[in-house]
């Protein structure tokens, strides 16, 4: 709503050549390879391969989008997220960007909250394609969730082995909560992808691995902490001490631009943190309540697996493998769920569909690796490798085999929301039947209703005005204490604003009031949406 808030062919050959240099070299081990990687080009069977492997890992997620699921619905009243996301981008894309260089543009200050490359990516595919579907950002985060499961099989196989990169690939390609949530249209693909390429290029571009792993912060603000957090285990591991200088160069200069166009738009230079912080860890947005005993279980649950994930990281920065990097990421993900659910009041919001959830994407993705790498790496080294492979390749079946039934849950919980969805959409045809120009002032919280409204009525952003920017919005006590007053910057507001007709929620005092003092303002005209939303038509004029 209205209110304030790649390099040269030859570089990027040989920064990818050190993934592919056992497809090209097979009779050279990977542990020969040295860090920095090879000079060798990409070979068609290495472009083959990775090819391969994103068409596997796309396929399931395109027909989940657009036939497990309805295309137009991720899961308003599970994944509504994906509306304002949709929202902060369309709006940014129609109004924001005309009131300042790259102004994100929803609801005072959310709208930074999630961060801005996501949107500005979005704002450039409605651009490119003319379109403003809801199915742009499903396929953007199915897209990009499956470059990177190509990219982690060259990970784990420059780290460890084919097998365990083939059998931890694998497991993340058709793990059912990865293939639903990778389709779902939220922006945490997009910032694993950035965080994978340059775990891949490592080697070869340091500086431009900097760079991505900033961009990756500003996609969400846990990714800006994986990103810093990646540094860090880089310049303590002194496992690529010829590329900390260029690393720390090229995630320091777009971080500190970040910083400073977060603190001029919201005063704020680390705006996503601070928030994600207050809001979810501290508790500012979550009610003062008793846990329940699900809750209970989650925080205890919570803790030790916290206490372990610590444990593996002191662990892996003791021995400095050269999987430390990659490792690090996963374990850092886990560690920092156990803060937020074990340590904090985050908590206080679980439910059991967090177990399903997109926040344990990686989580479960990592717990694929680290099997992997027990049954088809440790294993095979000490006892009989021939014997512990096929054994390895069992339980990575059996393992495989049973979280398919993961599929259960997912559709328990997401097909009821199509109702949800339905009474959504009509509830924008009902508004839309009685709109005759001007702007409507509807709701602050209904994303989904404004997706409807512009995509299957044609109604532009500036037809649109969410009721966190009303002049009550801006009062402090009483409203009506000093209505005489008042009544001139409330009138004033609506005409100049043109608003002509109001959705609002039956029992909002301050519009009740309003329209109780004022009948000459208004003209009722139903009450919709179940009884919860009444509509009524504005008949103030200037005179």
């Amino acid at each position: 709503m209205r209110g304030r808030l790649f390099e040269h062919s030859g570089d990027m050959g040989s920064a990818f050549s050190e993934d592919y240099a056992s497809l090209v070299t097979p009779n050279v081990k990977l542990e020969e390879i040295p860090d920095e990687g090879v000079r060798a080009r990409v070979t068609p069977a290495a472009l083959a391969a990775a090819a391969g492997l994103f068409a596997l890992a796309l396929v399931p997620r395109l027909l989940v989008v657009f036939f497990v699921t309805d295309p137009q619905n991720p899961g308003l009243g599970w994944y509504g997220d994906v509306f304002h996301h949709w929202q902060i981008a369309y709006l940014s894309k129609e109004i924001g960007f005309s009131h300042g260089f790259l102004r994100l543009w929803d609801f005072k200050g959310l709208e930074f909250f999630w961060g801005l490359l996501h949107p500005l990516i979005l704002v450039g595919l409605f651009t490119i394609t003319g379109s403003v579907d809801i199915v742009i950002p499903r396929l953007l985060s199915a897209i990009t969730a499956s470059i990177s499961l190509a990219l982690l099989f060259f990970l784990l196989k420059r780290n460890f082995n084919p097998h365990v990169a083939l059998a931890g690939t694998i497991l993340a390609i058709l793990n059912p909560i990865a293939v639903y949530n990778d389709g779902v249209g939220m922006q945490e693909p997009l910032g694993i992808l950035l965080l994978f390429l340059g775990l891949t290029i490592l080697g070869r571009q340091p500086a431009l691995t900097g760079i991505l792993w900033a961009m990756a912060g500003m996609v969400r603000a846990e990714y800006w902490v994986f990103g810093a957090g990646l540094l860090a285990v880089a310049i303590i591991s002194r496992r690529h001490s010829r590329q900390i200088t260029p690393l720390v160069v090229g995630w320091l200069i777009p971080s500190l631009a970040y910083m400073k166009y977060m603190a001029a738009n919201t005063g704020n230079p680390i705006y996503p943190i601070y928030w994600n912080f207050l809001a979810g860890t501290a508790g500012e947005w979550m009610a003062d309540i008793p846990l329940n005993p699900e809750q209970v279980t989650a925080q205890l649950g919570a803790r030790i697996v916290l206490v372990l994930a610590c444990l593996a990281a002191w662990w892996l920065v003791a021995r400095r493998p050269k999987s430390l990097l990659l490792l690090s990421f996963g374990l850092g993900n886990i560690i920092m769920l156990g803060i937020v659910l074990g340590l904090g009041e985050y908590v206080r919001g679980y439910v059991s569909r967090v177990l399903i959830d997109r926040l344990l994407v990686v989580p479960y993705m990592y717990l694929g690796i680290f099997l992997a790498v027990g049954v088809l790496h440790a294993l095979p080294r000490v006892a009989y490798p021939r014997i512990s492979r096929l054994i390895g390749w069992s339980v990575i079946g059996l393992v495989l085999i049973l979280s398919q039934l993961a599929w259960q849950p997912i559709l328990n919980t997401y097909r009821p929301l199509n109702e949800i969805w339905v009474q959504e959409k009509e509830l924008g045809q009902q508004l839309a039947s009685y709109y005759e120009g001007g702007t409507i002032l509807i709701p602050e919280d209904r994303q989904g209703l404004t997706y409807a409204l512009v995509r299957y009525h044609g109604l532009l952003a500036g037809s649109l005005e969410g009721q966190m920017y009303d002049p009550f919005s801006y009062m402090s006590g009483d409203p009506f204490t000093d209505w005489t007053k008042n009544r001139t910057i409330v009138k004033d507001w609506l005409v100049s604003h043109d608003i002509r007709l109001i959705l609002f929620y039956d029992g909002k005092s301050t519009y009740e009031r309003m329209i109780q003092l004022e009948p000459d303002w208004f003209d009722y005209q139903a009450t919709v949406h179940r009884g919860t939303l009444d509509i009524y038509r504005v008949t103030v004029s200037d005179s």
